[in-house]
């Protein structure tokens, strides 16, 4: 495919998982960074509001699982996202939820009631903080006894939950538990392919 890839966005943990994807399929890309409080011109490219969002030819995709899922559709021959069997993918596709809802559920109360005005309590920031304990437990409990989440290699799975313990932590939101510094060598090693905004 000769066409360039661009990717619309800034700095959240979706649009960090896109580039990390890219990065690590040694992909060919331009960041287009965007002004969160001005989304006219990814409302012109894309037709909706939220990033990331992918331009390859005539092809607009936003959403950032469907973006790793193109992007290892449409480029064989780079490493895969997904693995190499059902039982693999269908393990990436459930850490990947996990990551999604279960892991960055803590930061996303936070941030959806600051973007919308509401109170951010003590008792919101407790559980935030328990909730997430939680979560990072399960990751480092995986992560034990190896370097990646399913396979023996850095899939989508890596990408999406490293990504989002990566923004939780930049965004220093509420106090981090013990268990996720065990996460530090794990979380460098996906995030080293992100070369950035």
């Amino acid at each position: 495919m000769v066409n360039k890839v661009v990717v619309y966005g800034f700095e959240t943990s979706n649009n960090m998982k896109v580039r990390v994807a890219l990065g690590f399929k040694g992909i060919d890309y331009e960041f287009r960074s965007i002004e969160p409080r001005d989304r006219a011109d990814l409302v012109r490219v894309s037709g909706q509001n939220l990033t990331p969002v992918l331009v390859h030819g005539g092809c607009v995709l936003f959403d950032s699982a469907a973006i790793l899922r193109y992007l290892d559709a449409n480029f064989p021959g780079t490493p895969k996202l997904f693995g190499d069997s059902h039982r693999q993918q269908w393990e990436i596709e459930d850490w990947e939820l996990f990551a999604r809802t279960e892991l960055a559920a803590p930061m996303m109360d936070v941030v959806h009631r600051r973007v919308y005005g509401e109170a951010v309590d003590a008792d919101l920031l407790a559980r935030a903080e328990n909730n997430y304990a939680a979560a990072t437990g399960k990751l480092a409990a995986q992560l034990a006894d190896r370097r990646w989440l399913v396979s023996d290699a850095m899939t989508a799975a890596d990408i999406t939950a490293a990504a989002t313990v990566f923004r939780i932590r930049a965004a220093k939101f509420f106090a981090l538990p013990a268990v996720d510094a065990a996460l530090s060598g794990w979380v460098e090693r996906v995030i080293r392919y992100d070369r950035g905004a």
